[in-house]
């Protein structure tokens, strides 16, 4: 029984506005810039970099697994464990953000590593004066004329 039997919600309004959906599979959708993943979707049994705020000057960083999530009332809850120290706890933000910022970001660590790295070709290959003037066959070595091939006798 997953804690969404526990903590029931509107899911039609809620889906409709793609705010948070569940599969019921382990998947769970939340449209928030604090969770980033391939299309917003995190999973139960994956491993995150959970990176959180207790005050304004510091910075956590855990290496969490998902347990489960839930929503209830405008608030989003994940309960996680820290790999290292296997103490597992829950985390909640709300899906609106008011004033403040996010006390949390969820990444993939997967994910993150492959949008930089799109983001480093995508950057060095419009920087590149060649790509854009020659095409993918043409090529800017210079042509060598090997005296050593053409011999006279």
């Amino acid at each position: 029984m997953g804690l969404q039997d526990l903590h029931p919600y509107d899911s039609a309004i809620v889906g409709l506005n793609n705010v948070y959906r569940v599969d019921y599979q382990g998947n769970f959708h939340i449209n928030s810039s604090f969770i980033i993943a391939p299309n917003k979707t995190i999973s139960s049994g994956d491993t995150f970099v959970l990176i959180y705020s207790p005050n304004s000057k510091n910075r956590k960083i855990h290496l969490v697994g998902l347990l489960d999530a839930y929503y209830d009332d405008g608030v989003i809850f994940l309960i996680v464990r820290d790999i290292m120290s296997l103490e597992t706890f829950t985390i909640d933000q709300q899906i609106e953000c008011t004033e403040d910022h996010y006390r949390w970001i969820l990444i993939d660590f997967d994910f993150l590593v492959e949008e930089l790295n799109t983001g480093i070709i995508k950057s060095y290959c419009g920087s590149c004066k060649d790509a854009k003037e020659n095409p993918v066959a043409d090529s800017n070595h210079r042509k060598l004329n090997d005296d050593l091939l053409e011999f006279d006798f």
